[in-house]
């Protein structure tokens, strides 16, 4: 059986954990300034460079585009078919 203490202990060891935390008020202290020195360079990209990219995401939309229509397509093969085998059996 547990002894009647053992919370009491639980709280004290609760307590001195708080203790050592850092508020949020310390945290944000620190990290403060840090978003304003953060600079991103980014590639420049030649004209070419750039039809280059435009082609390849342009001819990857047109796949896409068709696969889509064919998922289409056979989904709506197989619900027919799915309707026709249903409606010769009732």
């Amino acid at each position: 059986m547990g002894s009647a203490s053992q919370p009491m202990l639980v709280v004290k060891a609760n307590r001195l954990l708080l203790r050592k935390r850092k508020s949020f008020k310390d945290i944000r202290e620190a990290y403060e300034g840090y978003s304003n020195e953060t600079q991103l360079h980014f590639k420049e990209l030649t004209p070419f460079e750039q039809k280059k990219i435009r082609d390849k995401i342009i001819a990857q939309a047109k796949r896409d585009r068709i696969a889509e229509i064919r998922l289409y397509i056979i989904t709506a093969l197989v619900l027919s078919l799915i309707v026709l085998v249903v409606y010769l059996l009732f």
